[in-house]
């Protein structure tokens, strides 16, 4: 009977300690931040068999271009336009071409693009600067009483 007893307060114990631990990575996941939506800016890609073509072009260049490629008519194409630009759903206007299908796709705005504080959108950080001279006692090359800094020459008055 004491077996018993044990055995069951030790799967109690475990059943508490594994829910908690389900109920905390379940407050992880509730708490992670949803996938902004696609922001519509009138500004769509155009691609052939994965190749970008037409990069950020307005609907209106899109449209032109995707119907003179397809030969299909204008209206008909500016309609899969619109809805890639307001929902982000690639949309293939015509399959087929020498090259592959030609994919109508929302291109990356602004708004929706992260970008790190201080660092632009082509990736580069400004560098910072120092408008300490060199050679002075601030500077990193004059510096000579800091960790590291080589020891000063004994004199004779330090040697007898």
């Amino acid at each position: 009977m004491n077996m018993i007893s044990k055995n069951f307060k030790t799967a109690a114990v475990g059943t508490v300690f594994g829910g908690s631990l389900l109920f905390t990575a379940g407050l992880g996941i509730a708490g992670a931040e949803p996938v902004p939506a696609p922001v519509p800016d009138g500004l769509v890609n155009v691609t052939v068999g994965g190749t970008t073509i037409l990069d950020s072009v307005t609907i209106a260049e899109a449209t032109d271009a995707s119907a003179a490629i397809c030969g299909t008519s204008a209206p008909d194409v500016s309609s899969l336009v619109e809805q890639v630009d307001t929902q982000g759903v690639n949309q293939t206007v015509c399959a087929g071409l020498p090259g592959g299908d030609l994919v109508l796709a929302q291109n990356v705005s602004v708004e929706t693009s992260p970008v790190v504080p201080g660092t632009s959108a082509e990736g580069s950080a400004e560098e910072p600067t120092t408008d300490t001279p060199t050679g002075s006692e601030e500077s990193a090359e004059g510096d000579l009483t800091g960790a590291g800094a080589a020891e000063q020459p004994a004199t004779e008055s330090e040697e007898e």
